[in-house]
């Protein structure tokens, strides 16, 4: 029964970290050709950047699956966010410094040995906050429900807005994050008590279509078990939609290299614009 307690916390913090990546602006590794410029390939230049406008509605769906097999039983959980974003004031950019964010939906499953599912629901489940960027973190303003905001952190934008580096790419173009650029995803690690050593996160874009980009993400992580060293590594992609100017899916999946209990985690975000409330979509 090891790994109940591993799952039990992930699921409180998936619920609360899953958004709790600082944005991040880094740069691409690789320069223009500067000795035989390509014409073609210069037209597929494009920018990543994510940009709002006050009044902008959108609806982010997280989530999140972990799968694990030990030597008595398996687990099964799924952990679900779903949340309607209003934006309430941007900055020059378009970045969001000011929102109003609705929890419609907080919960967990879990399931031992794919029996009847138990399901928790999160703190933040029907529960209206306002957030507010400060220099110091954001600022976090209970407008409907009962949550104590102040053991938890937030942020604004979620971690995978904060994988788009500020420079213009092109297809091959490269770029890597590295530790505290990916605090978002070293909570999932260490909710399942890894310490983090090293990080490193090597995006890379894959495919430039008119509507849209996609960039392959390769994780890779050094952590300490138990006071022995293990070694994670996930794979997955994003899509930046270039009319919505918003990264509308990501995906990620893996888990730890020989890992006997073969402990499997996956990882979803959908977003997607909304007209109103009652705007649920499909």
């Amino acid at each position: 029964m090891k790994a109940l307690p591993y799952a039990a916390l992930l699921l409180a913090c998936v619920l609360v970290a899953a958004c709790s990546n600082p944005r991040a602006n880094p740069p691409a590794n690789n320069a223009p050709d500067q000795r035989q410029p390509d014409p073609d390939r210069e037209a597929q230049t494009v920018r990543l950047r994510v940009s709002y406008n006050p009044g902008d509605r959108f609806r982010t769906t997280r989530t999140l699956t972990v799968a694990e097999k030990t030597d008595v039983d398996d687990y099964y959980t799924t952990s679900e966010e779903l949340t309607l974003t209003t934006v309430l004031r941007v900055d020059e950019s378009g970045r969001m410094l000011a929102v109003q964010r609705a929890w419609e939906l907080s919960a967990s499953t879990l399931s031992v040995n794919r029996g009847t599912p138990q399901q928790v629901k999160g703190e933040l489940d029907g529960c209206t906050l306002e957030l507010t960027q400060r220099s110091s973190g954001v600022d976090a303003r209970v407008l409907v429900g009962n949550v104590d905001v102040g053991r938890q952190q937030f942020v604004i934008e979620g971690f995978d807005a904060g994988l788009l580096p500020a420079d213009p790419v092109r297809r091959g173009d490269t770029w890597t994050l590295e530790d505290n650029q990916l605090s978002g995803l070293n909570r999932l690690i260490e909710a399942l008590e890894f310490k983090v050593q090293t990080n490193r996160l090597i995006c890379a874009v894959a495919k430039i279509e008119t509507d849209a980009v996609f960039v392959s993400l390769d994780w890779r992580v050094t952590a300490e078990y138990a006071g022995k060293p293990a070694v994670l590594r996930f794979g997955g992609e994003l899509r930046y939609d270039r009319a919505l100017r918003l990264v509308s899916d990501f995906k990620l999946s893996g888990g730890r290299l020989g890992d006997s209990t073969n402990q499997q985690v996956e990882i979803s975000v959908k977003r997607r614009p909304a007209q109103g409330w009652l705007d649920f979509g499909d």
